[in-house]
């Protein structure tokens, strides 16, 4: 298969994903709440396509104004390997001692919540990290 039509299949199963993803979200606001918002279906459908029609007219024109200039170097490549190792190794030992602290203190059970905010900003600082570093 060609490069040209895996990129093609590529995107119509992300995209696929999403809007399936959204009919998921209808499915459980009916099972929820008792009534299915079907509303929500033309939505869905055109925000999914037309996020992907924005990111396509987005990147064509990102790619007429560099032609020949690459994405990535050698060393922004190596920069986010070192960033990313530093970065995980500090979060394993932090979590690592976070974790000895809680349980010193007696705590057994934490709140899935609390568990996903906590990761949530793992992502997110790992981002934006990868970003700023990118840029250097």
């Amino acid at each position: 298969m060609s490069v040209k039509k895996m990129q093609i299949v590529i995107w119509i199963v992300i995209i696929g994903c999403m809007i399936i993803g959204g009919f998921l979200g209808i499915h459980l606001i009916g099972k929820e709440t008792g009534e299915y918002p079907y509303e929500l279906v033309f939505p869905i459908v055109i925000g999914s396509v037309g996020g992907f029609l924005i990111f396509l007219a987005i990147s064509k024109l990102n790619k007429k104004r560099n032609v020949n200039v690459p994405d990535f170097d050698e060393r922004s490549i190596k920069l986010i390997q070192k960033y990313l190792m530093f970065a995980l190794y500090m979060l394993l030992f932090g979590l690592g001692i976070a974790l000895l602290i809680a349980y010193g203190m007696g705590i057994q059970y934490v709140e899935t919540g609390f568990l996903i905010i906590c990761l949530f900003a793992i992502y997110m600082i790992l981002g934006l990290g990868t970003l700023v570093v990118k840029r250097l």
